[in-house]
């Protein structure tokens, strides 16, 4: 565990997670472990150019079973907002004492790309949806300069956008 504890930290490091600490692999609340909603925003667009992991956290359920085919289990994703909200994916739910409710969530509409992050919600999915409505209902998508994308690291930044408030 702690090989992949210090795996996790350099990778952090890797992806330029500046507030990201791990001293556990899951997430439980921990002396010494943190994050930041930038951080976690930057580690989800990392994630989601991978298309296996997209295909992962979109997924709502699913039926895995030993290779014989004799167990099987039922594994149904607790994010309430897969499904009901158009355009998103996943990313990630979870809950501590110390955190709260947290959701992590991609939603791409046409071509355009948000990422969300509530941490420390006593409502989660609702936080999360009025996020989501608000910024597709109040911002203009115009397309990025190069010189803004050096806070995505891997990035293919053709297609980019930030949305611009409409007043």
């Amino acid at each position: 565990e702690a090989g992949f504890i210090t795996a996790m930290n350099f990778k952090a490091k890797n992806l330029n997670l500046r507030d990201t600490q791990f001293t556990n692999p899951v997430g439980f609340d921990g002396f010494g472990q943190y994050t930041t909603v930038h951080d976690l925003s930057l580690l989800t667009a990392e994630a989601m150019q991978s298309a296996v992991f997209k295909r992962l956290v979109s997924t709502i359920s699913i039926t895995v079973t030993d290779v014989d085919h004799t167990i099987s289990h039922e594994l149904t994703s607790l994010n309430l907002l897969l499904g009901q909200i158009s355009g998103l994916s996943g990313v990630k739910t979870g809950f501590t004492q110390l955190a709260g409710e947290c959701l992590v969530t991609f939603v791409q509409r046409q071509n355009y790309q948000i990422i969300t992050v509530v941490l420390g919600s006593n409502d989660r999915f609702g936080e999360t949806r009025q996020l989501i409505d608000w910024v597709f209902a109040n911002f203009s998508w115009q397309e990025l300069s190069p010189a803004i994308h050096y806070w995505l690291p891997g990035h293919n930044h053709k297609n980019h956008y930030r949305p611009q408030r409409q007043w």
